[in-house]
């Protein structure tokens, strides 16, 4: 896996995923529930899995079962670990590590303790959060985060002027 990204960069944007489900208050309540993840700036996109051994992908929020996982208890057995199981795959986890660490994927549960650890993640707080009065703009191809201006610091964007003559 890369480094952890500082707050307020483009790599902070890029590593925040909003959890998506029912009925949850708190990440200790959605343990045991059917998730979905949204990533932070690709608003109406969920991930989804392709198969076994094979690299996580973005498709839209309607994907169906690829983009549902079951949050679960961290298979390496730490406190405040996670894992996420395929919902429509049992016993498939998504996984990061191995020759690979760069990569996310799908993959089927396996003794060996490198797994347990690959498949376990550490929920936080998100590195990025949308400003209060933000909204999400329906473009052709894709969504925007719309947000205040002041509220960017180190993050691309892009602005747009509504100019009539």
């Amino acid at each position: 896996m890369e480094k952890f990204p500082k707050s307020g960069t483009d790599e902070s944007v890029h590593a925040t995923f909003r959890l998506i489900s029912n009925n949850v208050s708190s990440f200790r309540d959605a343990i045991g529930k059917s998730v979905m993840l949204e990533p932070f700036d690709l608003p109406g996109t969920v991930l989804v899995q392709q198969g076994k051994e094979e690299s996580l992908a973005i498709a839209s929020s309607n994907s169906g079962d690829d983009s549902t996982f079951h949050l679960v208890s961290g298979l390496d057995g730490q406190d405040g670990t996670v894992s996420l199981e395929s919902g429509s795959q049992k016993g498939c986890f998504v996984f990061s590590g191995g020759d690979d660490a760069s990569r996310v994927k799908l993959s089927c549960k396996s003794s060996d303790t490198g797994f347990s650890k690959g498949a376990s993640f550490v929920m936080n707080k998100g590195l990025s959060e949308y400003h209060p009065i933000s909204f999400v703009a329906k473009g052709e191809e894709r969504n925007f985060v719309l947000a205040p201006l002041f509220s960017l610091r180190d993050e691309s964007y892009t602005v747009y002027f509504n100019i009539h003559a």
